[in-house]
């Protein structure tokens, strides 16, 4: 969320500043983009002057959805030597920010929708859902959205994030992660056409079940337990506060398409898991700035993070006081990075995936 808070935010929302605050996801994306034109290379092409379409599943606020539909734009036309229409639909939750969202489409320079012959629409419901009617889409692309999950199946005793959750609390969220990822490729396999493609950048782990942002998590938990300290939330709030996430292993991500009825009509072609560096850290690094690199975290953090987060305060809090909150949350985020840049390295892990529609 930006400075100026007037709500508590919404489950699996992002905040308003996201566009300005998601490098990360950004560097992550170079890792899908040769997959993406891969994809581009092998997937049906429309006949007969039919438009070619394509999905952008979970694109927040649009600002890392630019390059990757120009890809597609200039991809399809490459291969058909001739402006062919692209339909592009940008999808996700109804309590995304979409004015953002068409702002950033629309209004940035070079933006592929620019281009001659280039329609852009969005669908507002969640990518668990059904979206397009059956053999809609040519190609279907979702980057950083996927570990998402429909909901949070409980709140985690004592953290804000599911790796630190145990026993029937982590196996809850294991199963919302199995039963979400089914509906997804269960639906996107339903809508792609024969030779449709499919290229997912999905958070993932590590071997050992880490995500590689834990101490980052730590860090961020630590201050909201500051927060119920200084009778800003109270420790009921506190609980219920928690992140609807998990990162699944490449095994949880190629289960279903391994076996199972999916196997019929979906068909794996490449992955890989990649360990993603830590940007703003390197920044550090180079420049010693520990102030700028706290700014940059807490800024982060509080744009991917925080609308899930701040959904668990209670209702009747006035616009006010959830921005003294968010306030106090944010100074006390930046402090506690500030103090010890190295003790909050984030090395988040990613799974470039790339599926066919046989």
């Amino acid at each position: 969320m930006s400075g100026s808070v007037t709500s508590p935010g919404v489950e699996g929302a992002m905040g308003r500043s996201y566009a300005r605050h998601s490098r990360v996801q950004h560097r992550a994306d170079d890792f899908g983009m040769p997959l993406l034109h891969r994809a581009l290379d092998a997937v049906a092409l429309p006949r007969d002057g039919e438009p070619f379409r394509v999905a952008d599943l979970g694109a927040a606020a649009g600002t890392n959805s630019l390059d990757p539909m120009r890809a597609v734009v200039d991809g399809v036309r490459e291969r058909t030597g001739e402006d062919t229409p692209v339909t592009v639909v940008h999808t996700d939750i109804l309590a995304n920010d979409f004015n953002t969202l068409f702002a950033t489409v629309m209004d940035s320079p070079g933006s592929y929708a620019h281009a001659p012959g280039v329609f852009v629409h969005a669908e507002a419901r969640s990518f668990y859902e059904p979206l397009f009617p059956p053999g809609d889409l040519h190609l279907a692309w979702s980057a950083i959205a996927v570990h998402w999950l429909s909901r949070a199946p409980a709140p985690i005793p004592g953290h804000i994030f599911s790796t630190r959750a145990t026993g029937d609390i982590r196996a809850a969220f294991k199963a919302r992660s199995r039963s979400d990822w089914d509906a997804f490729l269960t639906h996107r396999a339903r809508e792609l056409r024969p030779g449709g493609q499919l290229v997912v950048l999905g958070g993932s782990c590590a071997e050992d079940g880490s995500s590689g942002a834990e101490a980052l998590m730590d860090t961020a938990d630590a201050a909201l337990a500051d927060l119920v300290r200084q009778g800003l939330i109270t420790r009921d709030e506190h609980a219920r506060m928690t992140i609807p996430t998990w990162n699944r292993t490449v095994d949880e991500f190629l289960a279903p398409l391994r076996a199972g009825p999916l196997t019929d009509v979906l068909r794996v072609e490449e992955y890989d898991l990649v360990r993603l560096p830590d940007i703003h850290l390197d920044h550090f690094r180079a420049t010693g700035d520990a102030r700028g690199f706290a700014e940059q975290v807490t800024a982060f953090f509080r744009a991917a993070f925080q609308p899930s987060l701040f959904s668990a305060l209670d209702a009747e809090r006035d616009p006010d006081e959830v921005e003294r909150v968010a306030d106090a949350f944010a100074a006390g985020l930046r402090a506690r990075v500030a103090a010890d840049p190295e003790a909050v390295e984030t090395h988040w892990h990613v799974v470039p995936l790339r599926i066919a529609r046989r």
